[in-house]
């Protein structure tokens, strides 16, 4: 008996340090096993949630947040997602115990931009910025409920720089507003709602416009509710859509062709020949439909019942400028109203500087290095084709530090100036401030400088008057209080 004892003691001592080593080196609560399976899982958790902004780190079971952060809502989603990844937590049932953030927040959205489409079927489309987790549900329940059994898809994004007041409450108004409409959409940047629209309803329209032109301050409301248009052309990411009733093949073959002339994608004709005749409605097309093809995104109507042409949608500065000046010359009985949103273009990519001003100014080169800004010859007014580099322009002026302002440099091209060259050339730098401002730039960052003798002397090559002649330079300096 006591050698079985004695073998009995062997065999469990060997037991508990197999026990111990497996405990140690396999086990998967072992400390370095159970440190890779909570990065793994935390990760693959975060990654379900929709958070591709976040990263976390395992130390052990405590886990530690970082990343860019779109909203202060959004970090302590993240952490949650995080603490909950694997179970409730604990020494001995493993999971995460602790979640620490060093997360930085994302910088502020500027515009901050929600939308909502409502298509001609009832489906919806929820786009754009949302503050929080919260009232992204919120809104998504909110156009469930309206749209009646009809689609709902959210395209929504977390991000901060949502303006003071109620948002949520300005942004269900113009949800609502849009479910009595056929087909539309809602537009909220910043303070600013934008409902656009059909309803045959006369009642509906009257009603609409006077729930969205008396919201509350800060929030100004911009109703663009039409009848059923008689004809409209609509910019998409699917291309150019040409629908309508036309009164003769003629009027459809010359609507076709400006079309082909100014679009280079893909045109969709869905065009109708019907029993009838607008005497003066096709001076609106000519003159309209050149610029709003250039347009990013929008529709222009044509309602005989109403004023003519209504134009609304995306586009860049210098578009929306060309296209207000092309229909200002149109007359009774059927004008234009434009009411586009003006949208800068995207900055090229640079290399960062040392300093703000010289970061700034290397945008602004970067925006000018494909082309100058040109003029008619012997007078201000700059052409068409650089409406591209102005745009350009713009987009670089609006990313620079706001503490910084700009020398606008204009001159002819005459190797020795008289007062007269001079007076066109600050005419010149003029004509960019004003293109600036219209922009959204403060006018108390900008200044138009003409170039004198002196300064022609000192600033310029002769040389310049020729191939390299550029009639508008721009330099960033430090603004003088």
């Amino acid at each position: 008996m006591r050698l079985l004892d004695h073998l009995f003691a062997l065999v469990s001592l060997a037991g508990l340090v197999a026990a111990g080593w497996w405990g140690v080196y396999q086990s998967p609560q072992n400390a370095a096993n159970l440190q890779m399976e909570l990065q793994q899982k935390t990760a693959a958790a975060l990654k379900a949630a929709g958070h591709d902004w976040a990263i976390v780190t395992m130390d052990g079971q405590h886990a530690i947040l970082s990343g860019k952060a779109p909203s202060t809502d959004a970090v302590r989603h993240a952490a949650l997602t995080i603490l909950t990844a694997d179970g409730q937590g604990g020494l001995i049932f493993g999971g995460v115990t602790q979640v620490e953030s060093v997360a930085d927040d994302a910088p502020p959205v500027s515009p901050f931009v929600w939308r909502v489409e409502k298509t001609p079927e009832g489906a919806l489309v929820l786009s754009g910025h949302v503050p929080s987790r919260a009232i992204r549900k919120a809104l998504m329940a909110e156009a469930q409920a309206v749209a009646q059994g009809a689609t709902v898809e959210d395209k929504m994004q977390l991000a901060s720089g949502a303006p003071a007041g109620n948002w949520q409450g300005i942004a269900r108004l113009g949800l609502n507003q849009l479910a009595s409409l056929e087909s539309g959409d809602v537009t909220l940047e910043d303070t600013r709602l934008r409902v656009n629209g059909v309803a045959v309803d006369k009642a509906v329209r009257e009603k609409v416009t006077t729930e969205i032109t008396n919201i509350a301050a800060p929030f100004k409301g911009q109703p663009l509710v039409r009848g059923a248009s008689l004809w409209l052309a609509r910019i998409s990411d699917t291309g150019l859509l040409l629908k309508g009733n036309v009164s003769s093949e003629s009027e459809r073959r010359e609507i076709l062709t400006i079309a082909r002339k100014h679009y280079q994608g893909n045109i969709v004709d869905e065009m109708a020949i019907a029993d009838q005749v607008y005497r003066g409605w096709m001076e609106g097309v000519r003159r309209g439909l050149p610029e709003f093809v250039k347009f990013q995104s929008g529709e222009m109507d044509f309602d005989p019942d109403g004023a003519g042409f209504l134009i609304v949608g995306q586009a860049a500065p210098s578009n929306l400028a060309y296209l207000k000046e092309d229909v200002a010359g149109l007359t009774a009985p059927y004008t234009a109203d434009v009411m586009a949103i003006s949208r800068l273009p995207a900055l090229p990519e640079t290399a960062p500087a040392a300093t703000p001003i010289e970061t700034c100014q290397g945008l602004v080169d970067a925006a000018i290095a494909n082309g100058d800004i040109r003029f008619t010859d012997g007078a201000a007014v700059p052409l068409r084709t650089s409406g591209p580099v102005l745009d350009a322009v713009s987009a670089a002026v609006a990313a620079c530090d706001p503490a910084l302002g700009f020398s606008i440099y204009g001159r002819s091209g005459a190797q020795t100036p008289t007062p007269a060259d001079v007076a066109r050339g600050k005419a010149r730098a003029g004509a960019v401030v004003a293109f600036l401002e219209a922009a959204g730039v403060d006018a108390g960052r900008l200044s138009a400088i003409g170039y004198g003798p002196t300064a022609a002397e000192q600033a310029i090559d002769s040389a310049d008057a020729g191939a390299d002649f550029r009639p508008i330079e721009i330099t960033v300096l430090e603004r003088s209080e």
